[in-house]
This record gives structure tokens, C-alpha cells and sequence, in this order.
């Protein structure tokens, strides 16, 4: 899916509630969160093997932009395999 298709998935979803901003950005998520001002980074993982991949990335992002947290998201188990991609 296109960016735009993706962000119009999102904005379907979450009612167009407007606590939810969606923005596409080029560059690190760092940069993007400190130009906006976010605090909190969410992310899903599907498998522990993702856990190892995110929590080094989330380590890596509290270096870069100390006052971001990131929070991690379990999928429920009907959907723990599908993939993105």
C-alpha cells in the first residue's frame, strides 16, 4: 500500500479521533518526534523474536532523544501472525 493508503487505513480505523494525528515523515523517528513535540513512541511486536530487534531500537532512540518512551503493544493471538509486509 501507498503511504497515503496507509495513513487513510489509520484514519479509518481510529474514527478520525482527533487525540490521533497521522503524518508520514522521511528521516529518523527521533528528528520527527522531537520537531512535533511526541513523548511516546508505540509499538507492536508479534513474536518475541521482535522484542530483541525493538528493544535495541528503542535503546538507540532513548540515546538520541532521551525524553522519548517508547511503549510496546502485544497483538492478541488470532492476529500474532500476520505480517506486515
Amino acid at each position: 500500500f501507498t503511504v497515503s493508503e496507509r495513513i487513510a487505513f489509520i484514519r479509518e480505523v481510529t474514527g478520525n479521533d482527533p487525540r490521533v494525528d497521522v503524518r508520514a515523515f522521511d528521516g529518523l523517528l527521533v528528528d520527527f518526534a522531537r520537531d512535533v513535540g511526541a513523548r511516546v513512541n508505540v509499538r507492536g511486536l508479534r513474536a518475541a523474536s521482535d522484542f530483541e530487534y525493538e528493544f535495541q531500537m528503542a535503546l538507540m532512540n532513548r540515546h538520541l532523544y532521551p525524553t522519548l518512551e517508547t511503549v510496546f503493544m502485544a497483538p492478541s493471538f488470532d492476529t500474532t501472525y500476520i505480517s506486515s509486509s
